[in-house]
């Protein structure tokens, strides 16, 4: 894992996690909440609060690299847990905040954007600003041919199928009446009114998540397509007038980019439906003072 910010624009490293000499590591830096019991080539750092910075994380897979850059600001006295995930040849990132509550350790999922650091365009790992060129129908149409017959496109068969964060109505009133058996105290009909809506509300998020991901994927590609010229263009979108089929494609790093931003943009869907599900459950909780007659509240 590395480390950027505008003092530090080539980067800072944190060393390697583990190697062949090194399997786990467990460097500490005191953190109040401890990594989870399967975590493997783990360590604590200690980061300037309240400060821009710029985070990347890879690992080798095969004969490929991959991992995730992100922009973070870590807030005055918190902690936060950072993970790598691989499963086969794809690699994803999650980034929580953890806190120690009651003596239980909460985490909390928080959206990753990737927007690299001004200060640095043009250095390391930060490219120069793209300029985009102006937008003909012509250049719109190439481009419209190139993110349409995109690899990633192909994810939209999966856009039907229900996330696992979905809630059925029967699973909802299942959720509700478990909810009444533990309280053993009374609520009036709006509170159970409110909560069941709130559960409601999070089904319909976390079902548009693929779909939110799938257009936040499209724009970025076309902002990236933009900046390139039209004689590109053209060979790419270019179309065989006997098969119809596609000739030329863009380059595979370009569609295997966006396949990985795709997914992490679900990621960080994801993250922001759940901060704005714990926002209106803690809200709920504090408005009917449940938190002082139940442990096992809602809190933020």
């Amino acid at each position: 894992m590395d480390y950027y910010d505008a003092e530090h624009c080539d980067g800072l490293t944190t060393g390697l996690l583990n190697n062949l000499f090194i399997p786990d590591s467990n460097r500490r830096a005191g953190m109040m909440v401890a990594p989870p019991e399967k975590a493997r080539g783990y360590l604590e750092i200690k980061l300037p609060p309240e400060k821009d910075m710029y985070l990347s994380v890879n690992t080798q897979v095969g004969y490929a690299v991959c991992g995730y850059g992100f922009n973070f600001k870590p807030e005055r006295g918190s902690e936060y847990e950072l993970t790598l995930s691989v499963k086969g040849r794809q690699c994803s990132t999650l980034l929580q905040q953890v806190q120690r509550i009651d003596g239980k350790d909460l985490r909390t999922p928080i959206p990753m954007k990737r927007e690299g650091l001004e200060a640095c365009a043009g250095r390391g790992i930060f490219p120069k600003t793209l300029v985009q060129l102006p937008d003909t129908p012509e250049r719109t149409a190439m481009i419209d041919r190139i993110v349409e017959a995109s690899l990633f496109v192909a994810i939209k068969s999966d856009l039907k199928t229900p996330t696992s964060t979905s809630f059925s109505p029967d699973k909802i009133d299942s959720m509700v009446s478990e909810r009444k058996g533990k309280i053993r105290f009374e609520l009036p009909d709006e509170y159970w009114t409110l909560y069941r809506q709130n559960l409601f509300e999070f089904t319909h998020e976390s079902d548009a998540i693929a779909s939110e991901a799938m257009a936040r994927t499209s724009d970025e590609y076309r902002k990236r397509l933009r900046s390139i010229d039209d004689q590109q263009l053209k060979a790419w979108s270019a179309v065989d007038g006997t098969s119809g089929k596609r000739g030329n494609v863009a380059p595979t790093e370009m569609e295997t980019a966006m396949i990985q931003f795709y997914y992490q943009s679900a990621k960080e869907e994801m993250a922001e439906a759940s901060r704005r599900h714990l926002d209106r459950m803690a809200r709920l909780e504090a408005q009917y003072d449940v938190c002082s007659r139940y442990r096992d509240c809602w809190t933020r």
